[in-house]
């Protein structure tokens, strides 16, 4: 895994790539100003503001674990895009969908976050 961020004047790049088995996989936004908050009820605000976590388990079942940090500010992308073949990864269903145009991309200002221990799901 590696990333990039790139601030030139009021222009933002980040991109994400990872690497499954010999091929690399990359995901990209550029956005243009300030972050702001995001909006209420916006599909930004839903997922930077998703507090709940699960994760399965390699012995079978699931754990949900609560997330905590404070409210990000986002830069909505002027573009965006994902370049490789996720399917080895993430199957063909997602691979394609990740081949097409977004739907939405923002950039989050992250920060420190605080993961709680984990409560096994029937």
């Amino acid at each position: 895994m590696k990333h990039q961020i790139c601030n030139e004047g009021s222009k933002k790049t980040a991109k994400y790539q990872w690497q499954v088995k010999n091929q690399w996989c990359q995901l990209t936004a550029q956005a243009i100003g300030a972050p702001e908050l995001p909006q209420e009820g916006s599909l930004e605000q839903f997922i930077t503001e998703h507090y709940w976590g699960y994760s399965t388990q390699r012995s079978g079942g699931s754990v949900e674990y609560h997330v905590s940090h404070v409210p990000w500010q986002v830069w909505v992308s002027t573009s965006a895009g994902f370049e490789g073949d996720a399917s080895l990864l993430y199957g063909d269903e997602l691979s394609q969908v990740l081949q097409g145009h977004p739907s939405s991309a923002f950039i989050a200002d992250g920060s420190e976050v605080t993961v709680f221990r984990g409560y096994k799901l029937a």
